[in-house]
């Protein structure tokens, strides 16, 4: 009863950062508004989630990477035969399929049809669960601003200084940007010669260049 009665002070201590950012404006509008958005804190790896989980258990960390690589094969073999994967407490998994559109089924084969992508609804007792989520202000009060390029320069230099490089989803995270937003900041160093990127669509690294980001 102790245990039950300290993990639910637990959950209602807990509480998601948030900030705010300003709202996408049309050329025509000239009246700023602001809207909340979360603020990530961070991503957990796989160790972390594996250390976090054997605490929680009797299981040893060695078990239960085990028992996640399993699950990670068995969500993808079962996915490729076209099953829907239903995990309890968590949610389903399915894949979908794409193609081009036609104006007969005669006119399309199997070789058409192509991997569209992995759906995943949440339970919803999950959903029931996380609705609760108490929310509080961020303490780093710069992400509601809009960051100057010195001032993006300043935090790519402090992270080149830990750090080989630099991905898009690292970049949001370290200047409260949207993925799009990180994503025009990111190519616009790469085309002042501030950064390198290897070229091809699906690279997530961004290297400083020599002498840029307080790398020789």
């Amino acid at each position: 009863m102790e245990n039950i009665v300290s993990l639910q002070q637990t959950i209602k201590s807990m509480s998601a950062p948030y900030d705010f950012f300003r709202t996408p404006q049309r050329k025509d509008e000239d009246k700023v508004k602001y809207h909340a958005r979360l603020v990530v804190k961070n991503t957990m790896t796989t160790e972390e989630v594996v250390e976090l989980i054997a605490s929680r258990c009797s299981l040893q960390p060695g078990d239960v990477t085990a028992a996640l690589i399993e699950l990670a094969k068995v969500l993808k073999d079962e996915m490729a035969e076209g099953r829907n994967v239903q995990l309890k407490g968590i949610g389903s998994f399915r894949i979908k399929a794409k193609s081009p559109a036609v104006s007969s089924p005669k006119e399309i084969r199997a070789e058409n049809i192509s991997f569209g992508g992995v759906v995943y609804t949440p339970e919803a007792k999950l959903l029931r669960s996380l609705s609760g989520t108490r929310f509080e202000r961020a303490k780093e009060i710069h992400r509601s601003l809009e960051l100057s390029d010195g001032e993006i320069d300043r935090k790519l230099t402090e992270h080149f200084a830990e750090h080989d490089s630099i991905t898009t989803r690292e970049m949001c995270s370290l200047c409260g940007l949207r993925k799009a937003t990180a994503l025009r900041r990111l190519k616009e160093r790469v085309d002042e010669g501030k950064l390198r990127h290897p070229g091809y669509l699906r690279a997530p690294f961004y290297y400083p260049v020599a002498g840029c980001f307080g790398k020789e």
